[in-house]
């Protein structure tokens, strides 16, 4: 069971981080680990990983590619949060472990 202050602490961290740069999977797969501590099973994980991206969802972040374009640098993916999150979970469960910055996709408010 996760401490619900602590969640929403490491929740208002990772919407703040995600408003001011790119937030990348290791950071939020970081903050999973903070969460659960050792020996939470990867299911455990994905599903706290998919609360906390559910949860970014809602307070406006957005998924998507970095992009080559100086104009338009951040690329949201299509769809709506319950797209995205399965995209994320089909993307997550192929890799079978939790992914790092650079995998899958990057999270900002655009």
């Amino acid at each position: 069971m996760v401490n619900q202050d602590a969640y929403r602490r490491e929740l208002d961290y990772l919407a703040q981080y995600a408003e001011d740069d790119w937030l990348g999977f290791s950071v939020i797969s970081g903050s999973v680990g903070t969460l659960l501590g050792r020996g939470a099973s990867f299911q455990e994980q994905l599903a706290l990983l998919l609360r906390i991206v559910g949860d970014l969802y809602d307070a406006g972040a957005r998924a998507g590619d970095l992009t080559e374009s100086t104009k338009d640098p951040f690329a949201p993916w299509p769809g709506d949060k319950t797209q995205v999150l399965a995209r994320i979970t089909a993307d997550v469960e192929e890799h079978s472990r939790l992914p790092d910055s650079g995998d899958i996709c990057w999270f900002t408010v655009p």
